[in-house]
């Protein structure tokens, strides 16, 4: 027997990234950072000294969209830019001393509930992992099909 509430792949993983959303938003609200926030200081943090576009890449953002907010980053101080090694049109991103102890601040809140929500999954974590790997990068070949056919894409830029 079929569900009658049954939904396509893509509402699905759209609601498990609101109810990741949330679990993140009310377990760090009084926190240093926003979940958003940490996500893109843990992305400058692990890549050391990356570029804009590195680091959009990591974080899925769009270049743009990343750029938006290393300026509020680098408005309050926490992050600070440095000459390309190869590329002197380019630079590379790195937290200062208070954009480091921000992040380790909101690494508290965000171990405690990371802890509580490996406890909740269980055994599994390597399968989720490979199936949200699938489910990633079949989101990004769809992107570059529908990209490449205008017919395909609805003239929406992506």
């Amino acid at each position: 027997m079929s569900n009658p509430l049954a939904t396509s792949l893509l509402f699905d993983v759209f609601a498990v990234n609101q109810a990741v959303s949330r679990l993140l938003a009310e377990t760090m609200q009084a926190g240093p950072l926003t979940p958003g926030e940490y996500a893109v200081y843990s992305a400058i943090f692990e890549l050391e000294a990356a570029s804009p576009t590195q680091l959009a890449v990591r974080l899925g953002m769009r270049l743009t969209t990343f750029v938006d907010q290393l300026r509020e980053i680098e408005r309050r101080g926490h992050a600070r830019r440095i000459a390309h090694p190869s590329d002197r049109r380019s630079y590379r991103v790195v937290l200062t001393a208070d954009g480091l102890a921000a992040h380790r601040a909101a690494n508290r809140d965000f171990e405690r509930v990371y802890a509580t929500f490996e406890a909740e999954l269980g055994e599994g974590e390597a399968i989720v992992r490979a199936a949200l790997r699938a489910v990633h990068d079949a989101a990004s070949r769809a992107r570059a099909v529908l990209a490449a056919s205008p017919r395909l894409s609805g003239g929406r830029a992506g």
